[in-house]
């Protein structure tokens, strides 16, 4: 009887070990493909992570990643609001007057969508002044925004300053809550290429 069993035992074990061996259990596995809103973006626990998300979400064209820079009306706090440079709010008044986190949504995926897969697009910024409060900060910008887009006769250089006031959610999660564009180059602003594509 117990030769019965070991024999019995020994075809079991050796029956699961073709089935391991066969199924590739013992192999290292393929690393999946990283997600495409995982692209180079991390918790923004800190403002400066939050300019650095935005600045590669425009490099690599995600608008995922590109809208969780500003503040989401349904998670609480101050709302998001931008303000305008001058020759924007002139030559697109009706869609300037109203922007929300929606229209900035919504502009950058237009915008992403005249470009094609291997174009050039980058965000250059150059800190000119921060002032750090207790609950707040507000930084302070010289740009250079390049979006190799297909809309023919529109320029794909956008120059200026900008100011961005960031806070923390309840979270400890920062955002940009409020967005000042100001023109002070021989160039268009950002605030344009947000009228241009706004729909």
């Amino acid at each position: 009887m117990n030769a019965c069993r070991r024999v019995t035992a020994t075809v079991v074990l050796f029956g699961c070990g073709i089935w391991m061996v066969s199924c590739g259990i013992f192999e290292p596995r393929t690393p999946e493909e990283p997600t495409e809103s995982g692209l180079n973006f991390r918790p923004a626990t800190t403002p400066e992570i939050v300019v650095s998300n935005l600045q590669n979400a425009i490099d690599q064209k995600n608008a995922e990643n590109y809208i969780s820079c500003f503040r989401d009306p349904l998670k609480g706090g101050v709302p998001f609001a931008f303000i305008p440079s001058a020759d924007a709010s002139a030559q697109y008044p009706s869609v300037m007057l109203t922007w929300s986190y929606a229209q900035e949504n919504a502009y950058f995926r237009n915008l992403i969508a005249k470009t094609s897969p291997g174009s050039f697009s980058s965000l250059s910024l150059q800190l000119d002044n921060s002032i750090v409060g207790t609950d707040s900060v507000l930084y302070t910008y010289r740009y250079t925004l390049i979006i190799e887009h297909t809309e023919a006769g529109f320029p794909t250089t956008a120059k200026g300053t900008l100011q961005f006031a960031l806070s923390a959610d309840a979270a400890n999660i920062w955002s940009i809550h409020r967005w000042v564009d100001f023109q002070t180059e021989n160039a268009i602003t950002w605030s344009m290429f947000k009228g241009k594509f706004s729909n």
